[in-house]
């Protein structure tokens, strides 16, 4: 995930390391984007980059499991450094689930149908 930051290439990478349900929104923005822009857009392009980097160093990992979800509490040097991760296991790899905003409804014209 943070090689996407430096790296734009690796963005691929880092979209293989999300679940499913993640990956399907991420292809909701990204068909969306593909009307608005004129042009296809892929799921992985809908990554801003560095917005699913590492803010910090980590130092410690604390898991909780509940069946096939765990959250992963994410700890730095310092007080502040704090992140929470949300896993879904799918078959046996445990993967990113990002909650991400619902989308809206896009604007329309009235003359149109």
């Amino acid at each position: 995930m943070n090689a996407q930051v430096t790296d734009p290439k690796e963005a691929p990478a880092a979209y293989a390391m999300l679940s499913k349900t993640t990956r399907a929104e991420l292809e909701q923005r990204a068909e969306r984007a593909s009307l608005i822009e004129g042009h296809h857009a892929s799921g992985w392009e809908m990554l801003a980059s560095g917005r699913f980097s590492l803010r910090f160093p980590p130092k410690h990992f604390a898991t909780q499991l509940e069946g096939n979800s765990a959250t992963v509490q994410v700890t730095g040097a310092e007080p502040s450094e704090h992140a929470t991760v949300h896993m879904v296991k799918e078959g046996a790899v445990w993967r990113v689930e990002l909650a991400l905003p619902e989308l809206t409804e896009l604007p329309r014209r009235p003359d149109s149908p």
